[in-house]
């Protein structure tokens, strides 16, 4: 017994912690939003029939987005966030990953709503409007 209780002492110090719950833990439905293309023109997500899916657990992502139905941009990794301010970090997309790799937002959570701006050089590259998905019994 002796001999057992530094072995449990040992794995318990050497065993991962669980990553830490987030309020913004759950699915999420794209609601809306707009991002500025290559040519600095702002594009509108409804213009565009976007529509997107994102899930967010354990300090992880993932989300899917379609185009009229057919798929247009995929990606998952990790995150982390504060009060105000959601990072992501793709691990793997369907797209080239900018900005060193992570992608910063400021955001505000309201109720069921989840709102996003994302800045480069003062500007606002990208809004999103998110609503949780909900199950009813």
């Amino acid at each position: 017994m002796a001999l057992f209780r530094p072995i449990l002492a040992m794995s318990c110090l050497l065993a991962a912690p669980a990553a830490a719950s987030s309020p913004l833990d759950g699915a999420w439905r794209l609601a809306s939003g707009s991002f500025v293309d290559e040519q600095g023109q702002e594009k509108d997500y409804g213009s565009l029939k976007l529509q997107g899916t994102k899930l967010l657990a354990d300090g992880h992502f993932s989300f899917t987005t379609s185009q009229d139905g057919r798929f247009w941009a995929g990606g998952s990794g990790t995150f982390t966030a504060d009060a105000d301010t959601y990072v992501e970090t793709p691990r793997m997309a369907s797209y080239p990953v900018t900005e060193g790799g992570s992608y910063r937002f400021r955001y505000t959570l309201e109720g069921d709503t989840w709102t996003l701006e994302r800045h480069e050089d003062g500007k606002r590259v990208e809004r999103e409007v998110w609503r949780r998905v909900t199950s009813t019994p």
